[in-house]
């Protein structure tokens, strides 16, 4: 795959709870990774932006071997093209339109 692309994703990892900071040390400490969200059972929300597929593997494979993680699962992923990927999406209005007219054709 192209290196032109950036790889956004969203892991879920359940953690012991005792463990849950050093996890979390750990987590913070990669690039290009953070924590968006954390509750007291142990469940981290943590987002990665990558130009290549594996290194998200890699990441997955490495919260899994700490000590603590119950498991780490992707639940998001999506590629986009880094030239415009801060670009605001464009509108679905017209599409939408485009519907009701279909769904008044109908009636």
């Amino acid at each position: 795959m192209s290196t032109d692309a950036l790889h956004i994703a969203s892991l879920l990892v359940h953690v012991q709870p005792g463990h849950a900071r050093s996890v979390a040390r750990w987590v913070e400490g990669q690039a290009d990774t953070e924590i968006r969200a954390e509750d007291a059972a142990g469940k981290l929300v943590v987002v990665v932006e990558s130009q290549h597929e594996r290194r998200i593997l890699a990441l997955v494979d490495a919260l899994q071997s700490l000590p603590g993680v119950l498991g780490a699962a992707l639940v998001y992923h999506q590629i986009l093209d880094p030239a415009t990927a801060d670009e605001p999406e464009a509108a679905d209005e017209p599409q939408q339109r485009q519907a009701g007219q279909a769904e008044g054709a109908l009636s």
